[in-house]
């Protein structure tokens, strides 16, 4: 590989090149190559005719799963994520576990790399259309720690020092280091003298990086994205490790000098995390009870409540006020906002009382159907009946951080209801004119076609999936809605954004933002967990990524 092609990042979207995995040589580790750039492909699952010619309606930016991560906390519990090896026996009933990842002391970098390729992407590739904002579909915090999220938002505001260090200001005292070796974490600058390989080398290949977490320890200069952008609350947000309600106990951990190394002997794995998808862990983890070594302490690991989050948004200069949650009603995450004919219903999906699959309360799913039907001018009631009224018709685009299909969790400890994904679907499919539903939460490139109910009835939304920032392939996306103005139709086109971070990190060196977000993107393409075919998850098919999904138009669109 020359110095050039060594070097190359991506500079706009996935039409013109694509990042992929080398073919095997002889280990199970692979380096990263660019291959040619991947097409649109046509969607019509919901009708509607062969796309055009368009007229934009909007382009926006959408960015998900940052996972923004203290790497060094105390409350993190990376200890559990060996019971989802393949040498575990309960890795066939936990299948992946993702509380440690090699690449999690490098975040910021990969938020800082995905900022600059998104100031690069001007206008939508189909209409030509100018981006207008961006949306970040939650999990913006790993662990939803106070230092987290004040660098989440400064890496996306930009302008500002950024750095994810914490505890001992010159020293990693995070897992992975050789101060305190365990053959089951990635130590990137080699085993101890006197230690074996560690097995993430051992058994997959990965490399020596030496001074790689040092690097991670050095401040960067935030670019900032170059649009308004809209925050969403995420299940990591609100939680910790996306699962547990930060009470007083996990604030006393996070907020300590002792962290935990692994599991008490008679504690039992399965049972701490088998049901944490529908409510939290019945001993938290083990975080305490475990057995455990010594670091600095922090005051700025404090978790972050929910009205916390708000503040914190609302306080930041921006546009627009609050990220959006000004216009939501007080103390709450949910809120609607106006592009054009568009009017976007941002949901909080999160179950504040643990488990992280997500669900909705009463009030909110009052306040959206209320947003509905103030925005159509016919549709059907809670009977099925149709009705009409005096509205001026909107298209409407949910975004959330959860999917519909993982809204299952209706723990509710002091009896309040939690509604699921039946019920959404039940009141979506009511609307003819909500066409999108954009969100992220499962790290993976997905896009589904959710059909109308009704017998012989074409139409229906189409559901965005984004895969996340932490895990492979780092990606992002652009989404325009534009009119089909030959036949009438919606098109909803969706192009993959590569982050700028070399494809082969191994020509730059480890003070440059970009060299960093480069290995991230090559250790998170080697992640041994959750493979399929023993291919990393993530990506989706290309039926997932770069697409014009089209949907019969509910109304007619001025054109």
């Amino acid at each position: 590989m020359d110095d050039q092609t060594a070097r190359q990042t991506q500079a706009t979207t996935t039409l013109s090149a694509t990042i992929g995995r080398e073919a095997p040589s002889r280990g199970p580790y692979r380096t990263l190559v660019v291959g040619p750039g991947e097409p649109f492909s046509v969607r019509r699952d919901l009708g509607g005719a062969q796309p055009d010619r368009f007229q934009p309606l909007v382009c926006f930016v959408q960015l998900s799963d940052l996972h923004v991560t203290d790497a060094q906390s105390p409350a993190r519990a990376e200890f559990l994520d060996r019971f989802g090896d393949a040498d575990s026996e309960l890795a066939p009933l936990l299948g992946r576990i993702g509380v440690y990842r090699p690449q999690e002391t490098l975040t910021a970098h990969v938020v800082e790399a995905m900022a600059r390729a998104v100031s690069r992407v001007e206008r939508g590739p189909l209409t030509g259309a100018r981006v207008q904002f961006a949306l970040s579909t939650g999990d913006a915090t790993d662990n939803c720690q106070s230092n987290e999220l004040r660098s989440y938002i400064d890496l996306l505001d930009g302008g500002r020092i950024v750095s994810t260090n914490s505890g001992h200001p010159d020293r990693f005292e995070g897992v992975g280091a050789a101060e305190h070796f365990d053959p089951r974490y990635w130590h990137p600058d080699g085993s101890p003298e006197g230690e074996e390989p560690d097995l993430p080398r051992a058994l997959h290949g990965f490399p020596l990086v030496p001074d790689l977490l040092p690097s991670t320890l050095r401040p960067i200069t935030a670019s900032g994205l170059p649009l308004p952008w809209f925050a969403v609350y995420g299940n990591h947000d609100a939680l910790f490790g996306g699962t547990l309600f930060p009470h007083d106990v996990l604030a006393d951990v996070a907020l300590g000098t002792v962290k935990a190394i692994g599991l008490a002997p008679d504690a039992d794995p399965l049972h701490l995390l088998v049901n944490n998808e529908v409510g939290p862990s019945p001993a938290l983890w083990g975080l305490i009870s475990a057995p455990t070594r010594r670091v600095t302490a922090d005051p700025e690991r404090r978790p972050v409540t929910a009205d916390e989050w708000i503040t914190r948004h609302l306080t930041d200069p921006s546009d627009p006020p609050g990220h959006g949650l000004a216009s939501a009603p007080a103390g709450r995450c949910y809120y609607g906002f106006d592009a054009g004919i568009v009017r976007f219903l941002v949901l909080d999906t999160v179950n504040p009382a643990g488990g992280w699959q997500g669900s909705i309360d009463e009030a909110q799913l009052d306040w959206l159907e209320a947003e509905l039907i103030a925005g159509s001018g016919k549709f059907r009631d809670a009977s099925g009946n149709r009705r009409r009224h005096d509205a001026a018709n909107r298209l409407f685009v949910l975004v959330s951080h959860h999917p519909l299909e993982t809204l299952m969790n209706d723990f509710s400890p002091n009896g309040t209801r939690r509604h699921l994904a039946p019920t959404l679907e039940r009141l979506l499919s009511r609307f003819k004119n909500v066409i999108c539903w954009v969100n992220g939460h499962t790290h993976t490139n997905t896009i589904r076609a959710i059909c109308q109910s009704e017998p012989d009835s074409s139409g229906g939304l189409w559901q965005v999936t984004t895969a996340s920032h932490i895990d492979w392939p780092q990606q992002s996306r652009v989404i325009e809605i534009a009119l089909d103005v030959t036949n009438g139709d919606l098109v909803i086109a969706t192009t993959m954004i590569d982050h700028l971070g070399l494809v082969d990190p191994r020509s730059g060196p480890l003070d440059e933002v970009e060299t960093l977000a480069g290995w991230s993107r090559e250790l998170s393409a080697n992640a041994w967990q959750g493979r399929v075919d023993d291919k990393p998850v993530g990506r989706g098919a290309p039926l997932d990524r770069n697409t014009m999904l089209v949907v019969p138009a509910p109304f007619e669109i001025p054109t």
